[in-house]
């Protein structure tokens, strides 16, 4: 049965403007076939949040910084992750998530870098690279659990005190909800983690971080989430734009099934991410808007279908399985999003029969 379009371009068009910005850019042009809701709806749903509402949420994280800052000064580095990074944000409850890195200390891949300097020829840029890394390691004689626990201890207190409403109850995240302008701000305490990428190249966005989780007082695993910010951009430049369409237009379906069912859906946006990360470049550098449903469709039943295919897919930093080993519910929900595909392929078949 064919979708009230019009009531899901309602829906979508307060998430994506959700401040009301005028003079948007022309919602309606290049597809090439006849204008509809449902071509409207996929055009609306690849389209980045205005300019304007991300300057919003980045000035309600830097007001976030400027009262840590004060706190901690030099003993704190401060970095922007998550979709905001990426213009690939699309609800206007999304968070923007803030780093804060402590500098009194490094984890470093050791063992790696005394068996990479024996690998690699001692004439290169390299080697001279992981030699200067290797001569200048110092082991910390502090504790750095110690320091990341009172490091999140001191930003919960700070924040606290400046903000009304902070949810300091979760394990990696302090969570701020600011007024003016509305939006969340996830603040989470991490260390630098130096990898053998890093250490041969000095390219700051391969250096790693590990998050402290305060209910385990522990690190968690190494994550790289400055170069997976490097290689989205990249791979989104090489296809035109297209990467970052395929991404938010599966979020937008993925919060109009969970509007639906009135339930969380359990594919993150993290996943969402690598699933269309994954996507050979070639099978849709050149696709319009509607090809790229397309596109997605095919991807997401390879997905369901083969487990072989399902369980290779990783996250866009390589280090984190994306179905391997998780719940069901993941796959069962991406099950629910290709249907959705499939629903929306059909009016798009239904339209064009019209046409002719």
């Amino acid at each position: 049965m064919k979708k009230n379009y019009g009531e899901l371009l309602e829906r979508l068009k307060k998430r994506s403007n959700p401040d009301n910005i005028e003079n948007r850019k022309a919602l309606n042009e290049g597809l090439g076939i006849p204008y509809s809701d449902v071509n409207e709806f996929i055009k609306l749903a690849m389209i980045g949040v205005p300019q304007e509402y991300t300057n919003k949420s980045i000035k309600a994280a830097e007001m976030v910084i400027e009262n840590l800052k004060k706190s901690h000064g030099k003993e704190v580095d401060f970095k922007y992750q998550g979709s905001v990074q990426t213009n690939t944000h699309i609800l206007s409850e999304n968070d923007i998530d803030i780093v804060q890195i402590s500098n009194k200390s490094n984890s470093v891949d050791k063992a790696g870098l005394e068996q990479e300097l024996k690998a690699v020829a001692k004439t290169t840029p390299e080697y001279k690279n992981l030699k200067k890394h290797y001569d200048n390691f110092v082991k910390y004689e502090g504790n750095q659990l110690s320091d990341l626990g009172q490091l999140r201890n001191k930003s919960e207190i700070v924040l606290k005190n400046a903000y009304s409403d902070v949810n300091i109850d979760k394990p990696k995240a302090i969570c701020v909800n600011i007024k003016n302008p509305l939006r969340n701000v996830d603040v989470v305490t991490a260390v630098r983690y130096k990898s053998v990428p890093f250490m041969k190249s000095n390219e700051d966005f391969k250096r790693g971080i590990q998050v402290y989780d305060k209910d385990a007082d522990d690190k968690l695993p190494v994550e790289y989430p400055f170069w997976s910010i490097k290689l989205i951009q990249d791979k989104n430049v090489a296809v035109g734009g297209r990467l970052k369409k395929m991404i938010r237009f599966l979020k937008n379906v993925k919060f109009e099934i969970g509007y639906i069912l009135d339930r969380k859906i359990s594919l993150t946006s993290f996943d969402i991410n690598a699933i269309c990360y994954n996507i050979k470049q070639t099978d849709y550098a050149l696709e319009n808007n509607t090809k790229l449903v397309a596109v997605l469709y095919v991807e997401l039943g390879k997905i369901a279908s083969d487990e072989i295919y399902r369980n290779s897919i990783k996250s866009i930093d390589g280090q984190e399985d994306i179905f391997l080993g998780k719940s069901f519910d993941k796959l069962n929900d991406l099950i629910l999003i290709k249907d959705e595909l499939d629903a929306i392929l059909s009016d798009l078949e239904i339209l064009k029969t019209l046409a002719i």
